[in-house]
């Protein structure tokens, strides 16, 4: 099985996935607790792990007010067969690892006009450690109009390196009508010093035809200066005949 496209992430593995949950609903300003325990295997085809991952979450609770809380314990382990570069100039040779992951996150009800989360992995990773801050955002000014803003940092130290990288984006969705809107899409990413845009118009100018018209710019930054990588602008036509 070799994917021309490259959707599927492994090839020639058996993949093990099991999985119980207890959701009890105590009352009172708790709307639901949700206890989980998911653990996955993977191996090659002779049986050989590859990887294996136990998610665990003790605490999970929603509440009435729609805003939640989560803490979860995740023993994980890869058994790299070549060597795996998690940033640029920072290679983990092969070999097995395990290590002890946990996360740390909060949540604000998506009802209100402006909600956000934030998450914090942090502990073991391939025989050192990591902490992985993310955030979230969106902000809602009307029914016409939403904006949402993501950002994650890394911050890794292993014995081959240490390593800081952060990625931040924005998404801006305008529904101009509900048969018309226009979304943008913008990113920056520190480990390659690039900033790429996606921008999309949907017009749905008939309930059995839509009009996409996208453009994608990308820009990098090599040697103080920023060059145009790519650029593109596609336009689809879909339209669904009956007979």
């Amino acid at each position: 099985f070799d994917p021309s496209l490259g959707f599927a992430p492994r090839r020639g593995i058996t993949p093990y996935q099991a999985g119980c949950t207890y959701a009890p609903r105590p009352g009172g300003f708790i709307r639901q607790m949700f206890h989980e325990l998911y653990p996955s295997l993977t191996t090659d085809l002779d049986g050989k792990w590859e990887s294996y991952r136990i998610f665990f979450a003790p605490v999970n609770w929603r509440l009435e007010s729609g805003d939640r809380f989560e803490f979860n314990v995740n023993p994980t382990g890869e058994r790299l067969v070549e060597p795996f570069e998690v940033a640029p100039g920072v290679v983990i040779p092969p070999g097995s690892y395990d290590w002890l992951e946990y996360r740390l996150e909060v949540g604000t009800a998506a009802k209100r006009r402006l909600s956000g989360q934030a998450t914090w992995w942090f502990g073991g990773f391939y025989g050192a450690t990591l902490d992985r801050l993310e955030l979230t955002s969106s902000w809602t000014p009307s029914p016409l109009v939403t904006l949402l803003v993501n950002a994650e940092h890394d911050i890794g130290r292993l014995p081959q390196g240490d390593f800081d990288l952060t990625l931040v984006g924005a998404k801006i969705r305008l529904n101009l009508s509900p048969d018309l809107s226009l979304h943008s899409f913008l990113q920056y990413d520190t480990a390659d010093h690039s900033f790429g845009t996606n921008t999309r118009l949907r017009w749905t100018f008939n309930p059995r035809g839509d009009l996409f018209v996208i453009y994608n710019h990308n820009l990098r930054e090599v040697e103080g200066r920023w060059q145009r990588e790519s650029n593109g602008l596609l336009v689809k036509l879909q339209y669904t005949f009956r007979r």
